[in-house]
């Protein structure tokens, strides 16, 4: 029977063992976790159907590892997972980089051809198993970053899931998903936290929050320690649109010191026009 074997039983974890079993994909799905909390979280809620300690041991039952942890340890699991297997079998993973890892395997015994890297485009600042859901990825973006020694059966079979899972595909390589993102979610995530830290310099002004606050800064509530991981392992990327941003910022600010009010409303518009092309294409 087909068996997957999840490293990492959180939020994203635990989703895509929820959707490739409603997509029956998987018969078995194994979960491996240093955190041992996390992983009795997962298999409490039926996520996992067996929680295995050995990480050799669940590797020799898979047909396939999904390696879903932050992604400065990304690197070393695939390496560890790729030199377990007896056969090779797909490995794929969810992190939200992909440069740095496939320079630190090509670095050090070379790309695995099983490994194709993935990225879905979705989540939720809630964490761990209890928050997962088994239609996280449905009609959202996975962004996959094909290596240029990428095995094409395993490549082929890995979108093939996402794409039982409700998913749509999105191929480019990894160069360019990392500049991507940088911008439209990293550089997010680094304005919502520092605005609700400076925001929460005094607790006084919370009830002058609005809904709108409250829908900017939701992913302040995502997890700190995660995106240390994804902020540092991606910073040139993310000092570029944070330099971008920056000289965006010093330009209103000059609009408003010269009291241009023509110029402001264009830039404004331009925000707002971009804001509808967006949604249009989302289908929102």
């Amino acid at each position: 029977m087909p068996t997957l074997l999840v490293i990492g039983t959180g939020l994203m974890g635990a989703s895509f063992a929820m959707a490739a079993r409603r997509a029956n994909i998987f018969d078995v799905v194994l979960g491996c976790d240093r955190d041992a909390r996390a992983a009795a979280a997962a298999l409490e809620m039926g996520a996992v159907d067996e929680v295995v300690s050995d990480l050799g041991s669940g590797v020799a039952r898979a047909d396939a590892v999904l390696v879903a942890v932050p992604t400065g340890a990304i690197a070393d699991l695939i390496r560890a997972v790729a030199a377990a297997q007896s056969v090779p079998r797909p490995i794929f993973d969810l992190g939200g980089v992909k440069a740095p890892i496939l320079a630190a395997l090509a670095a050090n015994g070379g790309v695995p051809p099983q490994f194709v890297p993935c990225h879905p485009m979705a989540g939720s600042e809630a964490q761990g198993a209890a928050a997962a859901s088994d239609d996280l990825f449905r009609g959202r973006t996975v962004i996959v970053t094909p290596h240029d020694g990428v095995d094409p059966a395993a490549a082929a079979t890995v979108r093939a899931w996402w794409r039982r899972c409700g998913a749509e595909i999105v191929s480019t390589d990894a160069a360019r998903h990392d500049a991507a993102v940088g911008l439209t979610s990293h550089l997010p995530h680094v304005v919502a936290f520092e605005l609700m830290a400076q925001v929460g310099d005094d607790d006084a002004l919370f009830p002058f929050a609005g809904p709108g606050f409250r829908d900017f800064t939701r992913i302040a509530g995502s997890d700190p320690a995660l995106w240390r991981h994804v902020l540092l392992d991606n910073r040139a990327e993310v000092i570029a649109a944070l330099d971008g941003l920056l000289e965006r910022l010093e330009r209103i600010r000059r609009l408003l010191a010269d009291g241009d009010a023509v110029a402001l409303e264009a830039a404004l518009q331009a925000g707002r026009d971009a804001r509808r092309r967006y949604l249009e294409r989302d289908g929102g």
